[in-house]
């Protein structure tokens, strides 16, 4: 990429907002990406704009996701109209090492396709009621059942003791450099594991060239929605769709995006010169979205969950880089609570099963999933919204 005359790379930037033209993305706006403060947003003008910015597994308490994959992507796109697809369908990966370490390390399926199995405290095997495939069944059934073992104290574990043993540093050298760094020793004892946010079948909605429906604005990989990985991606899918979308964007900007600079008629920013995302909000935001919009979900845990993305909206204000986290969080949150069924990554414990009347996918502006939060948050019952006042 630096070889390449036509690329220049631009480190040490991070962008926060959509440079808006007369309706058309046109550029965008960012800031040095470890400053505390920054007194005026630079603005970086653009033909084209896509946005290739990653996941939102740092919205969780526990995730395998590195610490910018914080869906800032989803709400910059949402703050400019795009629609957004699917944002309540999040994959949890069943094993990630239970550690205070973040981002999680995880522990991959390849080691329970070698054998290995899932114990609890009392060394019992609980997959085998589970599911006919056991550890092997699909990843969103194996991360409830580990999700509940935990939730009930009992704990879980991944067992390879027997399938692998002595063989284990040298058949999976990455697991075992992550364990024993943590002072586990996976040849001889049980790895305490725990689901943790992984991918995000949800994201900016995109056609098949990768077109969002903002003009001007392209979209790729974990950020955009394509609609191939449904309810449920299968693993490494995703790396063929990035592929396979970010070799169309490409040829479809040269093709039908004309040479120029942009305009003049750029409209400003929102977010101004603000703090940074790194607050004591972002460790609120991410336990309340673990608590209540992880693997399993309820009616009113969803509404707790709008309350309080709204109270720390409040709290940061509205020029704060802080908008962008509590904006996808609110996107993924109120699509959840929209959604009255179980399908895929999504599960609630109110509506278990799927049903035949949300068998198709969500398509939510940002606007429609303010209406559908203040619904929501009205819906509760007093009780709990003077608990929520209380703890704010």
């Amino acid at each position: 990429v630096r070889a390449c005359p036509s690329i220049r790379v631009m480190e040490g930037l991070s962008a926060h907002e959509l440079a808006i033209e007369n309706g058309r993305a046109a550029g965008v706006f960012a800031r040095p990406a470890h400053a505390a403060t920054a007194p005026q947003p630079l603005l970086f003008k653009a033909r084209a704009v896509v946005l290739a910015s990653g996941g939102v597994g740092q919205l969780f308490a526990v995730t395998t996701n590195p610490r910018e994959a914080r869906g800032e992507g989803v709400a910059m796109a949402a703050r400019a109209g795009a629609v957004i697809a699917d944002p309540e369908f999040v994959q949890f990966h069943p094993t990630a090492i239970a550690s205070t370490r973040d981002p999680a390390p995880l522990v991959t399926e390849a080691l329970r396709g070698e054998g290995a199995i899932l114990v609890n405290k009392a060394g019992q095997r609980f997959m085998t009621a589970i599911h006919e495939d056991a550890e092997l069944g699909p990843r969103d059934i194996v991360a409830r059942a580990i999700f509940r073992e935990i939730a009930s104290g009992r704990g879980a574990f991944l067992d390879a003791r027997a399938a692998l043993g002595t063989r284990f540093a040298d058949a999976f050298p990455t697991v075992y450099e992550n364990c024993r760094s943590l002072g586990i020793d996976p040849a001889r004892e049980p790895i305490p594991v725990a689901p943790a946010a992984h991918y995000h079948m949800g994201g900016i909605l995109v056609d098949a060239r990768g077109r969002s429906t903002v003009e001007g604005l392209w979209a790729c990989g974990e950020v955009a929605s394509t609609g191939m990985h449904g309810a449920n991606r299968l693993a490494s899918n995703s790396l063929l769709e990035a592929i396979v979308f970010g070799a169309r964007i490409a040829a479809d900007i040269d093709g039908s995006v004309p040479e120029g600079r942009a305009g003049h008629d750029i409209a400003p920013p929102v977010i101004g010169s603000a703090s940074s995302p790194d607050t004591p909000f972002v460790d609120q935001l991410r336990k309340i979205m673990a608590s209540h919009v992880g693997v399993e979900r309820d009616g009113s845990g969803l509404a707790h969950a709008l309350t309080e993305i709204a109270r720390l909206e409040r709290a940061a204000g509205p020029a704060s880089l802080f908008r962008n986290i509590a904006t996808t969080a609110k996107l993924i949150a109120a699509s959840a609570y929209a959604r009255e069924e179980s399908r895929g990554g999504h599960y609630r414990t109110d509506f278990t099963e799927p049903r035949a009347p949300w068998r198709h996918r969500t398509f939510v502006t940002l606007k429609e999933a303010n209406r559908i939060a203040e619904a929501a948050i009205a819906a509760l019952p007093a009780a709990q919204k003077e608990e929520t006042q209380v703890s704010a």
